[in-house]
C-alpha cells in the first residue's frame, strides 16, 4: 500500500503531505482544484515522463516522494535491480528548473526505466477517460492477457516473431542485393578491383600530406630548429637564463611557488628542446621519396574524388560495401532458397506458440464473459451481454494470429456491437469498473487509483460502483477521486483538494476530512454551494448506510 505522499512544488502543489490508510480513500474538490495536478504527480513518481514542462530557471525544483509499504514478494524485483530491500520503501523523483529528473528508490539512483517497472508491480492508475482503452484492440490483448494469465505465452510468441521478421528483412536484403544485371555486375566488380588495389589505409591520406610538407620546408624547417635550439641553449640562451633566476629565487621562502612554476616551464622547455632535436635528426630532404609521395597522394585523392568521399576510411567502407555485394550476387539464388527455408521452417515453430497462446486465451474467455456479466448486472445492467472475439488471420502481428473484439449489449434483445459503438459513458464506466474488480483478483498489483472513474452515473448506479469499489478495497487499496456523494460516502478516508490565493498566488491543498467535514462536503456534493438542511439528512444518512 502507500502509507504516505509529500509534493512539494509542482504546478499549484506547493507543500502537501497525505497520509493514507488502508481499505477506501476517496478524494474530492472542486472542478480545476488540483486533483489531477495530484494524480500526475503520482504518475511522474512511478516513471511517467517529463512532458510540456516549461523551463523556468527562477522556478524551485519540484520534489516528489511516497512511501510504500511493500511485501516479501516484492523482493526478486530488488535483487534483480542490485537495490536494497525494504518494508517501507521510499520512492523520491526530483525536476529541476529545466525539467531534467533524478529518481530514487531508497536513496539509490535508479533510471526511469526501473521507476517505471516498479511502479508496475504495486499500482495501477486508471487515468480519467481511459474507458477509452476498450475501443482499443493493443489494450484489449493486454487485459485479455492479464486475465488469462497468458503474458508468458504472448512473451514466447513475441520472442519467435521478432526471429521470423529478422530473417524476412534478412531475405529482402539477399534479393535487393541480388537483383543486379550482369552489366551491374561487371561495374561494381571492376569499381572493387580499383579500390583494392590502392591498398588503402586509415589515415595515410593526412600522414603523407605531413611528410610532404616536411620535405618541401626541410631547408625552413632546419633553420627554424637550428634558430629554437639556439635560443634555448647557448650561454645566454632561455634554459641557462631561467636556471639561473630559479637558483636566486629558491633561496627565499617567499618565492616557493614562483619556484614551483619555474620548475614546470623548465620542464617544458626541455622536452621541446628533445623534440625539435629528433625532427632535426629525422629531416633529409630525398627528392625521389617527395615525387614518390606526391604520386600516392594523387591516387588517392582521385579515388576521393572519383567516388565522392572526402576521407579514405569512406572509401574502405564503400569497398566492403562493395565486395559484399558482390557475394551476396554470386550466391543470390543459393542464399534466397537457404533463407526461405529458414522461414518455413519459422512459420512452423511461429504457429505453434500462437496456437498455445490463443489456446490459453480462449479458455478463459468463457469465465471472463460470466464475471464481467455478473458485476455488470450486480451494477444495474441486469441484461447486459459481454462477449470477447478471437478470429484468426493469416499474418502475425505483435499480439499473436489473431484480431480481437470486444462486443456487448447493454438491454435485453439488442444485437452485439462494438463496444464503441454501442456504449454510453456511463455503460462504459460500470464495464471498466466489472473489469478491474475482475482484475483486481488476478492481479499482483496490490493498490488502485481511479480517476473518476465513476463518468456518466448518478444515483442508485453510484451507490452500487460504490459498494464494488468498497469491496474491492478489502484485499487492495483503492484511492478514487470522485464527484458523486454516493461514492464519497462509502470510502473509509476522505480527502478535499482545495484552492486558495496565498500572497498573491494561487495554491492547492489537500486535507484529511472529520466525520462532521466529511458530513458538509457530502452535502455540498448533494446540493452544490447552496447548503440545505435536507442535503444534511441526506448526506448523514448516506454516511450511516
Amino acid at each position: 500500500m502507500i502509507k504516505s505522499l509529500h509534493i512539494q512544488n509542482y504546478a499549484l502543489l506547493k507543500n502537501v503531505f497525505i497520509d493514507f490508510t488502508d481499505g477506501f480513500t476517496v478524494i474530492s474538490g472542486e472542478t480545476g482544484s488540483g486533483k489531477s495536478i495530484m494524480l500526475d504527480a503520482l504518475s511522474l513518481l512511478l516513471g511517467k515522463r517529463v512532458e510540456r514542462f516549461t523551463a523556468d530557471e527562477n522556478r524551485s525544483k519540484s520534489t516528489i516522494e511516497a512511501i510504500f509499504i511493500i511485501d516479501s514478494s516484492k523482493e526478486q524485483f530488488f535483487i534483480d535491480n542490485d537495490l536494497d530491500f525494504e518494508k517501507e520503501t521510499v520512492v523520491r523523483r526530483e525536476i529541476n528548473s529545466f525539467g531534467k529528473s533524478r529518481a530514487f528508490i531508497n536513496d539509490t539512483p535508479v533510471l526511469l526505466q526501473v521507476l517505471t517497472a516498479f511502479g508496475k508491480q504495486i499500482i495501477e492508475i486508471h487515468s480519467q477517460h481511459q474507458s477509452v482503452l476498450l475501443k482499443d484492440e493493443q489494450a484489449q490483448f493486454l487485459l485479455i492477457d492479464q486475465l488469462s494469465k497468458s503474458e508468458n505465452e504472448l512473451f514466447k510468441y513475441q520472442q519467435k516473431l521478432k526471429q521470423y521478421t529478422a530473417l524476412v528483412s534478412e531475405l529482402n536484403i539477399v534479393k535487393k542485393s541480388g537483383s543486379l544485371s550482369s552489366s551491374e555486375l561487371d561495374f561494381l566488380q571492376f569499381q572493387f578491383e580499383e579500390l583494392n588495389s590502392a591498398n588503402l589505409i586509415e589515415n595515410e591520406k593526412e600522414d603523407i600530406e605531413n611528410n610532404i610538407s616536411l620535405l618541401e620546408n626541410v631547408d625552413g624547417i632546419s633553420n627554424a630548429i637550428v634558430d629554437g635550439e639556439h635560443y634555448l641553449n647557448n650561454d645566454d640562451g632561455i634554459l641557462t637564463s631561467l636556471s639561473i633566476v630559479k637558483r636566486k629565487l629558491i633561496e627565499f621562502d617567499a618565492f616557493d611557488a614562483l619556484s614551483t612554476r619555474l620548475d614546470a616551464v623548465l620542464i617544458e622547455l626541455n622536452d621541446i628542446n628533445t623534440e625539435l632535436s629528433e625532427i632535426n635528426s629525422k629531416l633529409n630532404a630525398d627528392p625521389e621519396q617527395l615525387l614518390k609521395l606526391n604520386n600516392r597522394l594523387d591516387i588517392l585523392n582521385n579515388l576521393l574524388l572519383k567516388h565522392r568521399k572526402k576521407f579514405i576510411e569512406e572509401l574502405i567502407d564503400l569497398k566492403n560495401e562493395i565486395e559484399k555485394k558482390i557475394i551476396l550476387s554470386s550466391s543470390f539464388e543459393m542464399q534466397v532458397i537457404e533463407k526461405q527455408k529458414e522461414i518455413e521452417k519459422q512459420i512452423i515453430v511461429l504457429k505453434a506458440v500462437a496456437e498455445v497462446l490463443n489456446l490459453k486465451r480462449t479458455k478463459a474467455l468463457p469465465k471472463i464473459k460470466l464475471l464481467i456479466e455478473k458485476h455488470l448486472q450486480e451494477l444495474g445492467m441486469p441484461h447486459a451481454n459481454f462477449k470477447v472475439v478471437l478470429t484468426k488471420t493469416d499474418q502475425f502481428y505483435q499480439n499473436g494470429n489473431t484480431t480481437i473484439s470486444f462486443l456487448f449489449s447493454a438491454n435485453k434483445g439488442s444485437a452485439l456491437q462494438e463496444v464503441a459503438k454501442v456504449a454510453s459513458g456511463g455503460e462504459l464506466s460500470r464495464l471498466m469498473l466489472a473489469i478491474k474488480y475482475i482484475v483486481a483478483q488476478f492481479s499482483k498489483v496490490n493498490i488502485l487509483v481511479f480517476d473518476e472513474i465513476d463518468t456518466g452515473v448518478s444515483g442508485e448506479i453510484a451507490s452500487l460502483m460504490g459498494e464494488m469499489m468498497l469491496n474491492i478495497s478489502k484485499d487492495n487499496q483503492l484511492i478514487s477521486i470522485s464527484h458523486l456523494p454516493q461514492i464519497a460516502s462509502k470510502a473509509n478516508n476522505h480527502f478535499k483538494v482545495v484552492k486558495r490565493v496565498v500572497s498573491g498566488n494561487t495554491v492547492s491543498d489537500i486535507i484529511a476530512l472529520n466525520r462532521q467535514q466529511r458530513v458538509e462536503e457530502i452535502a455540498k456534493l448533494l446540493s452544490g454551494k447552496k447548503l440545505t438542511k435536507a442535503a444534511f439528512d441526506n448526506a448523514e444518512e448516506l454516511l450511516n448506510q
